[in-house]
């Protein structure tokens, strides 16, 4: 696991409201000419992609925008946070780059995010 934690000073866990979460399926179908398809195992790590959001203020959007950009260089790096679900330390890894969204004095940052299991 990284040694690479999010930021203290971010929301600890992606807000529940409005969390998304998929599995992806690591098997492989192959349909035959007769019979039943054929189903194996195409790789042994899976993950699990979240979509969901924080609320920040201005200082902690700078902060994530700087740990997104300077620690984990655009996103490409993973990080340890929080599950969403179970409350547990995970490795995660952004699936794509954020969104910000104006709410007064705050910030909506929408994030999609893959939980690297083992």
């Amino acid at each position: 696991m990284t040694n690479i934690t999010w930021p203290g000073d971010l929301p600890r866990v992606l807000r529940l409201d409005g969390l998304g979460a998929k599995k992806k399926s690591s098997v492989v179908r192959t349909e035959m000419d007769a019979g039943p398809a054929k189903v194996r195992q195409r790789y042994t790590v899976t993950t699990k992609e979240f979509t969901g959001s924080i609320v920040v203020n201005s200082a902690q959007r700078q902060l994530l925008e700087d740990f997104y950009t300077n620690i984990l260089g655009n996103g490409v790096l993973r990080f340890v946070m929080r599950d969403p679900q179970t409350l547990e330390q995970a490795e995660f890894r952004f699936l794509d780059d954020y969104d910000e969204k104006a709410l007064g004095g705050l910030w909506e940052i929408t994030m999609k995010l893959e939980k690297m299991n083992a």
